[in-house]
């Protein structure tokens, strides 16, 4: 009974605070509602009603010769598109202007008001849009929304977009304001470029929006920026859409015009969808065949001479690489969001795998080449460990800083920072191959983990910057088969050390020195620091098989002399080395035996 009182008043309380929640919703719409506000609302809808092309558009503000290119560039062509909703890239080119007319904009033409940026005259730049279509009460024209991102040199703005697209004639007029600025579809209906356009637009306007129009209110931490009119003729193109854009702003004075001979590349948002998951699988399957390379890369270097011909610095560059490329999938996949996120993270997933192989393949050989570095139980090994962690993040924070300004600005300083960053990470074969040369061995990385590895590592630079479709519309440029080249050479010379020898391309008066385990037996009281009276002079034992090595052998290689001047058996010793680089007898350190 009790539970049934409790559960009924729980009822009533959370019913009396949805009546008071109402009851303050309506309070506050009659509060707004009051008439003053009704009369402001009235007035303003009258006003917005009753504008006119030839006392309320801006378009008229335009100096002649950009109203001209307007009016020719949104001439009904014989070929256009129909459905613009996608994704856009292009380049243009700004000219300052003079005003039409001789007002405060004018004083603009050098000096803008602070919070106003516009690009430098005669500057060129790139584009980037995103446009939507939702239907209007005119079956012939469709309501535009979306984004635009202008950037060049010492520019970088990112603007919201609306306007409306015409059917028939493949057509659009639209309206863009820095992303802080207030938006109004009045601004959009001002910016029409004739007056039918400019009746049409109202019209629509007033139909399709109604109410919320009246309801606008101007943002009070909405910032003045340079705005701008945005024209563009679609037309069809064998992968896509094309179109020609004309960007203008009438209160900052300038012009952003395609580039004569080019045009804005268009792909639809399905199209666009399919590339991404075409990128996505590909990646996928990369990522998991590196992971598998590298599992067979593990299996053959378990033991810890063979850990110690695997350059540490490599693995460690290598993990850098990942970790660079799984930020910037995963700030990708939270920006796209939607079915994004499920191809994205499953191949951040991938190679969230190949990173993690990677920093444990690492620990292991670093454990083994530096054991002293990772024991936290004295001064020395705290050290290490903080110069380890120090190195890392000193290396990876510029990285991620340089590919963020690379993607959100272009600029000429961040191409030079993501060209020298791209060298850096592809020269991750150079501290193997130094090793190779210093030990003298160059036996301990796979093949097909060499030429495995410098293929798939190179599939995003070769994508981003060789493919002219790509995702990002990042514009192709040659250098990046320079980039290719040397990487793949690296990787050349690695299989050649393989195969000719370790120091084959160094001349021989460069080499290092390096321990020849065939030298001539030493004596016997030398070896084993007895008198000559217990062992006969012309027999030595092999202390891994305690089997007796021929002395009067004419052949060197039956037998191996390691610097303690311990003789044993060749293969008995080059097996003993395959699993540890120390004597069997002293336990002194035994340099590599010379590949060739």
């Amino acid at each position: 009974m009790d539970r049934r009182v409790l559960t009924l008043g729980c009822a009533l309380a959370l019913f009396g605070l949805w009546l008071l929640v109402s009851a303050g919703d309506n309070w506050l719409d009659r509060s707004h509602s009051s008439p003053e506000r009704r009369a402001f609302e009235h007035r303003w809808w009258n006003a917005f009603r009753r504008m006119s092309y030839a006392h309320n558009s801006t378009f008229t503000l335009l100096p002649d010769n950009v109203q001209q290119s307007a009016v020719a560039l949104l001439k009904p062509g014989s070929e256009f598109h129909n459905s613009i909703a996608g994704l856009y890239h292009g380049q243009w080119n700004a000219v300052h202007f003079t005003p039409h007319h001789n007002d405060t904009i004018g004083q603009w033409n050098t000096t803008l008001p602070e919070g106003y940026e516009r690009p430098a005259n005669a500057s060129t730049g790139d584009l980037e849009m995103t446009l939507d279509a939702e239907p209007s009460i005119d079956d012939s024209v469709s309501l535009i929304s979306g984004d635009v991102h202008l950037r060049s040199v010492g520019f970088n703005t990112r603007l919201i977009l609306q306007g409306l697209h015409w059917h028939t004639n493949g057509t659009a007029v639209l309206h863009a304001v820095p992303e802080l600025s207030a938006q109004t579809t009045v601004d959009v209906v001002r910016a029409m470029s004739t007056s039918r356009a400019f009746d049409q637009a109202r019209g629509i306007y007033d139909e399709t929006l109604g109410g919320r129009l009246l309801s606008y209110t101007r943002p009070e931490e909405a910032l003045d920026g340079c705005s701008y009119h945005i024209y563009m003729h679609f037309g069809s193109a064998p992968s896509g859409v094309q179109a020609q854009a004309l960007t203008v702003s009438s209160n900052c004075n300038v012009l952003l015009a395609t580039p004569s001979g080019q045009h804005v590349s268009g792909v639809s948002h399905a199209r666009y969808r399919q590339k991404t998951t075409r990128y996505f699988r590909t990646g996928l399957a990369l990522m998991l065949a590196q992971a598998a390379l590298l599992f067979l890369q593990m299996r053959a270097t378990t033991t810890h001479a063979a850990m110690s011909m695997v350059s540490h610095h490599t693995l460690a560059m290598l993990a850098v690489l990942y970790t660079y490329i799984f930020i910037m999938h995963s700030i990708a996949c939270l920006a796209f969001g939607g079915i994004y996120l499920i191809f994205g993270f499953v191949t951040i997933a991938a190679y969230l795998l190949s990173m993690s192989l990677y920093l444990k393949y690492l620990i292991c050989v670093w454990k083994v080449q530096s054991p002293d570095a990772f024991d936290a139980l004295n001064a020395a090994g705290r050290r290490g460990l903080l110069t380890v962690y120090v190195k890392f993040y000193a290396v990876l924070i510029p990285g991620v800083y340089t590919i963020y300004a690379f993607i959100d600005t272009r600029s000429r300083l961040s191409q030079w920072l993501m060209a020298i960053l791209l060298t850096a990470m592809y020269s991750y074969w150079l501290p193997q191959i130094w090793l190779n040369v210093r030990r003298g061995v160059a036996r301990r990385l796979r093949i097909d983990y060499i030429v495995g590895s410098s293929i798939v590592h190179l599939f995003l630079p070769v994508y981003f910057f060789a493919c002219p479709e790509n995702i990002a519309f990042i514009r192709p440029t040659p250098l990046i088969w320079v980039l290719v080249a040397y990487n793949l050479s690296q990787a050349a010379v690695l299989v050649m050390q393989r195969f000719l020898g370790a120091l084959f391309f160094i001349p021989a008066v460069l080499r290092p020195d390096v321990y020849s385990y065939c030298a001539s037996l030493p004596s016997v009281d030398e070896e084993s620091c007895v008198g000559a009276d217990q062992q006969t002079e012309s027999m030595h034992k092999c202390p891994i098989c305690l089997m007796p090595v021929d002395a009067t052998s004419s052949s060197e290689s039956a037998h191996a002399v390691t610097p303690c001047h311990h003789v044993y058996h060749e293969t008995c010793l080059a097996y003993w080395m395959e699993i540890k680089l120390e004597c069997p007898v002293c336990r002194a350190a035994l340099p590599p035996r010379v590949d060739g």
